[in-house]
């Protein structure tokens, strides 16, 4: 069943930000270019957890995977935007693919230890390798001029690239809209709901949670590309276990089983976080305040609230 309510608020929430971008001038038109782009690794967590049913603990080694290839087909292939994010969409899918053949045949529990381990050894072995990803310096964006379809474009922290940013994940979250009405998404929720009981009734179960594993794959690759676009600089940091952890974070405060809910859990978070700083230093004790009120009040997140209120019987 599709999700009205779900995708015009995500759409909407999309919209107000490209609205007041002009207004509240270009640092934070930055920070919120850098929100759509970490709402593409909320999305690939809640595909990965909610319908492929992979507690997956390393969703941001994907997203790096994705940042970084942006960079280096950047250099190789010159400025054309669209072929950067095409990179980004194709390591996201590989990394994802490979990772989840592996997960696959691992319980759920393990699987959430096996990514663990996964994202902590590609973090060191990003370090290591400082001739491909700059070690902790990172890797810079080459400095030349980037096009959008042929049309000069201006990367960087800017509205452009919220614009953008907004408008490719505008397509993707109605593309998912329009895709939850069809047969096939039918069977991804059977299989989702129980994979044991899809098998018998003779559907390929493992094979369904793989594609929608690399799906969510192809979506943190996108938004990796588009956040090293952004920043114009790529840090090992990006593919941390930190990093995943709030992917796991975003998701949960806007509602991890629905795909509309990781855009709101992004922008919740980031921005007090933003305002927090302003005052204290202690930002990551509050927001671990926040996650822990929420696991407790809101467990389904802001996009769980409307089921809940549902389920209240009549007074």
């Amino acid at each position: 069943m599709r999700d009205r309510v779900g995708i015009v608020t995500a759409l909407g929430l999309l919209a107000i930000l490209c609205a007041v971008a002009p207004l509240v001038g270009e640092f934070w038109s930055g920070v919120l270019a850098r929100c759509v782009s970490w709402m593409f690794l909320a999305i690939s967590f809640s595909l990965a957890y909610s319908y492929a049913n992979i507690p997956s603990v390393a969703q941001a080694t994907v997203f790096g995977a994705g940042a970084y290839a942006a960079v280096w087909a950047a250099s190789l292939i010159g400025g054309e935007i669209v072929l950067v994010m095409m990179a980004g969409v194709a390591a996201g899918a590989l990394v994802a693919l490979v990772f989840g053949v592996l997960l696959l045949k691992m319980s759920h529990s393990g699987a959430a230890i096996g990514t663990i381990i996964f994202a902590v050894t590609c973090s060191m072995l990003g370090n290591a390798a400082v001739a491909y990803t700059g070690g902790t310096d990172g890797l810079p964006m080459p400095a030349q001029a980037f096009r959008l379809l042929g049309v000069p474009f201006a990367i960087g922290p800017n509205i452009n690239m919220l614009l953008l940013g907004s408008a490719v994940l505008a397509v993707l979250l109605i593309g998912f809209w329009l895709f939850s009405g069809t047969r096939t998404w039918r069977v991804v929720r059977a299989v989702q709901q129980n994979a044991m009981r899809a098998q018998v009734l003779g559907y390929n179960a493992a094979g369904y949670r793989l594609v929608v594993f690399a799906v969510g794959g192809c979506v943190a690759g996108l938004g990796g590309a588009l956040y090293a676009l952004i920043s114009r600089h790529i840090a090992i940091e990006v593919v941390s276990l930190s990093m995943s952890l709030k992917s796991i974070l975003w998701a949960a405060v806007g509602g991890v089983t629905s795909i509309y809910g990781g855009p709101i859990g992004v922008l919740a978070v980031q921005l007090a976080s933003e305002i927090l700083l302003r005052w204290t230093v202690r930002v990551d004790l509050i927001i671990g305040l926040m996650l822990i009120a929420v696991a407790l009040w809101m467990p389904r997140g802001v996009m769980g609230l409307r089921k809940s209120r549902r389920s209240q019987p009549n007074q």
